[in-house]
This record gives structure tokens, sequence and C-alpha cells, in this order.
């Protein structure tokens, strides 16, 4: 059996789990799992520009940015901040939010728009992987009251979603 099938078969058999979950059982890279979920629940930024999407997520509002450290996990909810390209990182400076940093262009390796339940409830986000298949951060799309994703940031996730489609047709 292939890693898209054994893969398919777990979310099969549990569709809350997390990629990290599936990960663990499959004793492979969370980058591995995303690469290889069903094309349903995955949509791979391949061939847009890194610096685009940080861009783009300055769009989004308020998001619920996810930091995975060894099963710890850390959230924020914070405007993505603005920032500009130097020296090989995207450098983040932005006096509306508190978060800072340098993130590394070249240790990103793959970006994907992630739609799948967790706990019953849909979930969409955007997820940063390195180069080895280990995630560097996660955007979680935020919801209102009753639990329905908010209108400007759905729009803004199928707008990246079309936009990945679009240069996948550019490149073949």
């Amino acid at each position: 059996m292939d890693m898209k099938q054994k893969i398919a078969e777990l979310f099969a058999e549990n569709p809350s789990q997390t990629p990290a979950e599936a990960a663990m059982k499959l004793n492979v890279a969370e980058g591995t799992v995303i690469r290889n979920m069903p094309e349903e629940m995955v949509t791979l930024l391949e061939n847009t520009p890194l610096e685009d999407v940080y861009t783009r997520l300055r769009d989004f509002g308020d998001i619920m940015l996810v930091l995975d450290v060894q099963g710890s996990i850390f959230e924020m909810v914070t405007p993505f901040p603005k920032g500009g390209y130097k020296f090989g990182y995207y450098n983040m400076s932005d006096k509306r939010t508190p978060l800072k940093g340098h993130l590394k262009m070249e240790g990103i390796g793959t970006i994907a728009l992630v739609t799948k339940p967790f706990h019953g409830v849909p979930t969409k986000s955007i997820q940063f992987f390195s180069n080895e298949g280990h995630p560097v951060f996660k955007v979680y799309l935020r919801r209102n009251k009753d639990k329905t994703f908010l209108a400007e940031q759905l729009e803004q996730f199928e707008a990246l979603e079309a936009l990945a489609k679009d240069k996948a047709g550019e490149a073949a």
C-alpha cells in the first residue's frame, strides 16, 4: 500500500485526527502526511512565491497563529505582521501586532491549504513546513459565535485556493 492509501485509510477511520497524529502513527514527517492527504483536503501552493503568501496573510485581519513545538501547542490571535524580504528572511515588524520575528525564506519547503474536520467541526488552515517536512507555523481561519468561518477570511482562503490552481495550470 502506498503512502496516499495509508493516509486516506487513517483519515477514513478517524476523520478528526490531526496530520501530526497520522505522522506519528506512520513514523513520517507531518509534511509527508500533508503532501499525501486526499485531494479534497489539501491544496499545495507549490508555484506561489512565499512573499506573496505572506503579503496576502496581512489581508486576513486577526488570524489564529499556531505553533506546534514537540506536541505543545501555542496560539496567538493577531494580525499577520507587515514586513519585507531582506538577507534571506521575511522580517516582520509591525506596530499593530505583538508578533515579531524573522522567517527564513529558504527554510519553507511546503505551503498547504488544509480543509478537514477536527472534533466534528470543519477547519481551514494555511500550513507552512520546513524542507524536511516539519511544521514551522500554521494559520487557522477564525470563527463567528455560530462556528461559521469569518466571511472575509473564508474569501481570502478561497482566493488562495484559486491562485494555487491557476499557478498549477500555468506550470503544467
